[in-house]
């Protein structure tokens, strides 16, 4: 708990101070409240100091030091930066001791959440040793022959590689997860706060029926809950989908945006979702139905102007260059396990390899066997998965649901003069569709299943008490009940963290996490790459030596005299 505790403290400074300097930039008045303000700056910074590890990887191994010298080396040159100091000098002066004890309480328990032992199945397989990989030697040239998985590209694990010490990696490697749980469930009590106090925006009522939605799944359900408490890149997507939602509509529906002037230029607040969304596809390929969205919106702020839309495209794929780069360094295709676009280097993977890790992807094409005789092909797919797991139909239902109140969703938007909800539902629509027809899982679409529900529930909501002329109760109407509320919930959740941290399984894991499950392993060797590969048909090789595979290898070092840094090539390629 205390290692999680302490890493989170870094992102979390590192992370405030690049997303606070971008806000800067962008003259983003429209996250007028500090909290939003931070809220944003957060997640703006997390995912392009991401980022930019997933290009440090190319020429530096992302170990605990390089990582802590490139987080001195940013924060010392931001903080040089007069609007920062000012920033931080702001932030002090309106510091509140209550409000530090809560989110120092809620950090303890999420820590005791997230330090139980990593079980997920893609861990053991490919997520803790690709992390391991960067780590130890960073963009390795032909890691994708030694494992297809091993090719798919995440700026979430060269996030993840950093804040894992060698001699403990095992044990912490859902420490940016947890992190992104205590981000969003901290944004989730700030929103309840500002409607409990009367402070509430379409905004804040969207957010956290969108976190209500969301959490109970992937806390509750062991599936889901074994994701979480991992390294797994889908948990910063779901969370992700909700915050370039909430971004966009904050960036047309607070009080400053309507008359703001930075929203027409090309430098300006509307940039925000578009730069949330592109760091959410260098996350996971899944989030890719969030970039048309946050480009057209940005492209049409205040109208549809041509020069929004090259310049968003050409920032989109600069920023997207460290993915497609270390893909190709990885497997010689940007878009891998895609072959469109490949180069022709010596490392490149064979058609076969990218064609198994796509049919892997291609759940309809493979997860159900043979339409039999006479059998309507959809109408039998449909009724296999639905049988699959017990989430579809859940994914079915909402889908269903979605499309029929999206219109009267739309129609109340309109009338209560509520902005870019049209960009929130279609956005919501096509990442369903994207979602079922690629890999029609939960834990792929979640944010995308549960973003509609949110809009419709906080607008047709809205509109339903304003008729019934509904209120707070009275006992909650004054100034000082609320106040008396607050402290009360700030002194029990720190006598909660306090109790729990005198629980004995608390105590055993008060510094570090169990070890993720290890696995006996055998030696091969395949001409001059020496490698282990799991015994008893497993294929998952957990916290075993690197190279590690499921697979019988036959692949060369790409420059023997510089061993596995300098990456692998085929058998039959000559030196």
């Amino acid at each position: 708990m205390i290692y999680f505790i302490a890493a989170w403290c870094i992102v979390s400074i590192v992370s405030w101070l690049i997303g606070t300097a971008l806000i800067i930039s962008l003259r983003a008045d429209c996250f007028d409240r500090m909290g939003d303000r931070i809220i944003v700056s957060l997640w703006l910074g997390l995912v392009l100091l991401a980022d930019s590890l997933l290009l440090l990887s190319l020429i530096l191994p992302l170990s605990p030091i390089v990582g802590l010298a490139f987080a001195i080396g940013i924060s010392l040159l931001l903080i040089c930066w007069a609007p920062i100091r000012d920033e931080l000098q702001h932030l002090w002066r309106i510091k509140s001791l209550a409000v530090v004890v809560a989110i120092a309480s809620w950090a303890v328990l999420v820590a005791a959440y997230m330090t139980t032992q990593v079980t997920w199945f893609d861990t053991g397989l490919y997520h803790f040793g690709l992390t391991r990989w960067l780590s130890e030697f960073g963009t390795v040239p032909g890691l994708a022959l030694v494992l297809n998985n091993l090719g798919f590209t995440s700026s979430w694990f060269a996030l993840t590689a950093p804040l894992s010490i060698e001699s403990v990696a095992s044990r912490v490697h859902a420490v940016t997860n947890g992190w992104v749980a205590l981000l969003a469930t901290c944004h989730g009590f700030l929103t309840l706060w500002y409607w409990v106090t009367g402070k509430a925006r379409v905004t804040d009522k969207f957010m956290l029926i969108f976190l209500v939605l969301v959490l109970p799944g992937l806390t509750v359900t062991p599936f889901l809950s074994a994701i979480v408490t991992s390294s797994s890149p889908d948990v910063p997507i779901i969370f992700l989908t909700g915050v370039v939602a909430w971004s966009i509509l904050t960036t047309t529906n607070s009080p400053s945006s309507r008359s703001e002037q930075s929203r027409t230029h090309l430098w300006g607040a509307s940039l925000i979702p578009l730069l949330l969304a592109v760091g959410a596809v260098s996350i996971k390929l899944s989030a890719l139905p969030l970039l048309p969205i946050a480009l057209l919106f940005y492209g049409q702020q205040p109208f549809l102007d041509y020069r929004r839309l090259l310049f968003g495209g050409l920032l989109s794929l600069l920023l997207l260059s460290p993915l497609m780069i270390v893909s190709i360094v990885t497997s010689g295709c940007p878009l891998y396990p895609s072959s469109v676009l490949c180069v022709n280097v010596p490392w490149r993977v064979s058609a076969a390899v990218a064609h198994r890790a796509v049919e892997v992807i291609r759940f309809w094409d493979h997860n159900f066997g043979e339409v039999p005789p006479g059998a309507n092909r959809f109408f039998w797919q449909l009724w296999e998965w639905l049988k699959f797991a017990r989430f579809n139909a859940i994914m079915l239902l909402l889908l269903l649901l979605s499309m029929g109140f999206a219109i009267p969703t739309l129609r109340s938007a309109r009338k209560q003069k509520i902005d870019s909800t049209s960009w929130l539902l279609c956005c919501s629509l096509i990442g369903m569709v994207f979602i079922m027809l690629r890999a029609p899982m939960i834990r792929f679409g979640l944010g995308y299943f549960m973003m509609t529900p949110a809009i419709t529930i906080s607008i047709l909501g809205t509109a339903y008490f304003a008729k019934s002329n509904w209120q707070f109760p009275r006992y909650f109407s004054g100034p000082n009940v609320r106040g008396y509320l607050s402290k009360s919930f700030f002194v029990g959740l720190g006598l909660i963290a306090v109790l729990i941290l005198f629980q004995p399984d608390i105590q055993a894991r008060l510094f570090l996490p169990p070890a993720m499950p290890s696995t006996a392993v055998e030696s091969k060797q395949s001409y001059d790459v020496q490698y282990v590969q799991p015994v008893n048909d497993s294929v998952k090789c957990w916290d075993a030596p690197i190279p590690c595979t499921h697979n019988e290898l036959n692949i060369r070092l790409r420059h023997p005299s510089r061993g596995l840094r300098a990456g692998f090539v085929p058998a039959e390629t000559a030196y």
